[in-house]
């Protein structure tokens, strides 16, 4: 049996780094960006209209001018634009560039308009390039905006396309069989008996995995048949990246996982890791270098081991650095066992420091109860007050 770091150790040292592959900007929500991304301009590229109201040039207000004809009426992209008069004025709209000769912003509520003139109302003050935002304020040409690696998110899109990326170099997303094991497993779509399981941590790991945009998940289920797993097992291995299982690794009669994997040349790099819950994990690697997670069949245990090690796993192969968030527990708890323990905790903040409180649950089966919490913390017997902790969100 290896302790928690010893896995995690592993685990991340059998890690080989993604490929890359260019997908469309439509199709790269979510995916893992393998490239840098800079302006291919100057951002804004003109003096842009902050406002919807009147240029003028500031010189026609300090010498007293509260009225201004009207020269011209400019909107949103609109060519740009040069005043005749200094004593004039241009009305303007919000995103509009801002009409050469010009170096202030009336907003339209301090300006009373009578035809073809403006005129201040009597409390508006003006000052030099207000309501102006001014060329490159913002960022320069070829400025670095975003710094790969990093998960492509809904603010990462919108500088895709402002830059004009209508392609974007991302990480392969692995290709990963999710199989769970076990002749008390029903599909989700079937009434159960009352001897029997519905199929949710197929599920839940589908989703982990595809909602993380770190790699790609299909379902499988096995019976407790040694021949028919080792015939699905061996066909997985050929067609996937990866595997994942859960259940039939334990020390059961019929817990066939480990067996079947060491006939089908998958080698154990360890079984059993001294944490509760998920103590039968199990882990391996084939000759060409594919690894299998085998992880423990109880809903808690199968996702926390995820969550713990295969999701770590898939960030550092899309070529992330990896991070570690703590927190701070409101409450102690007793440990008796010599194991690192996985707590479920809901968490708030106080002035800026994260602090959890323990979920009650009833055991590794106990799958309910992780909806009441907001992750995990690793709760080992070394540390003292700071735990190191893992979010449902990755």
């Amino acid at each position: 049996m290896v302790s928690v770091y010893q896995a995690e150790h592993i685990i991340l040292n059998n890690v080989r780094l993604l490929d890359c592959q260019t997908i469309p900007l439509s199709q790269a929500y979510g995916r893992l960006l393998r490239e840098d991304i800079r302006n291919d301009r100057d951002q804004p590229p003109f003096d842009k209209a902050l406002a919807d109201g009147i240029a003028i040039h500031i010189s026609s207000y300090d010498k007293g001018l509260r009225e201004f004809p009207i020269e011209k009426t400019i909107t949103a992209g609109d060519k740009p634009y040069q005043l005749k008069n200094i004593n004039h004025c241009v009305r303007i709209m919000t995103g509009s560039v801002l009409p050469n000769g010009c170096n202030a912003i009336v907003p339209i509520e301090q300006v009373a308009i009578d035809a073809d003139t403006a005129g201040l109302k009597g409390w508006t003050l003006v000052k030099l390039k207000q309501n102006i935002r001014f060329k490159s304020s913002d960022s320069k040409n070829r400025q670095l905006l975003i710094k790969e690696p990093c998960q492509l998110l809904t603010p990462q899109i919108g500088i895709l396309a402002a830059v004009g990326k209508t392609k974007v170099k991302v990480s392969v997303q692995p290709n990963i069989a999710v199989i769970s094991t076990g002749d008390e497993l029903v599909d989700v779509d079937k009434q159960p008996k009352t001897y029997q399981t519905r199929l949710s941590n197929s599920y839940a790991l589908k989703a982990l995995l595809e909602g993380s945009g770190l790699a790609r998940g299909t379902l499988f289920h096995y019976s407790d048949n040694k021949k028919a797993l080792i015939k699905g097992l061996a066909k997985n291995l050929e067609d996937f990246d990866m595997l994942i299982l859960s259940g039939g690794v334990s020390m059961g009669e019929f817990d066939y996982v480990p067996e079947a994997l060491k006939q089908l040349g998958v080698k154990a790099l360890f079984h059993k890791v001294a944490q509760k819950p998920g103590r039968p994990f199990w882990f391996g690697k084939t000759r060409k270098g594919k690894v299998v997670f085998a992880l423990p069949g109880n809903p808690v245990s199968t996702q926390i081991c995820a969550y713990r090690y295969v999701i770590p796993f898939l960030k550092k192969a899309a070529g992330f650095k990896l991070t570690q968030e703590h927190t701070f527990l409101s409450h102690g708890t007793e440990k008796t066992e010599d194991l690192t323990l996985f707590l479920p905790v809901s968490t708030n903040e106080k002035n800026g420091v994260r602090y959890a409180e323990v979920v009650a649950m009833g055991g590794s089966g106990d799958f309910a109860a992780l909806a009441k919490a907001d992750g995990f913390i690793e709760y080992d017997q070394n540390q003292k007050s700071l735990w190191p902790y893992f979010s449902w969100r990755v």
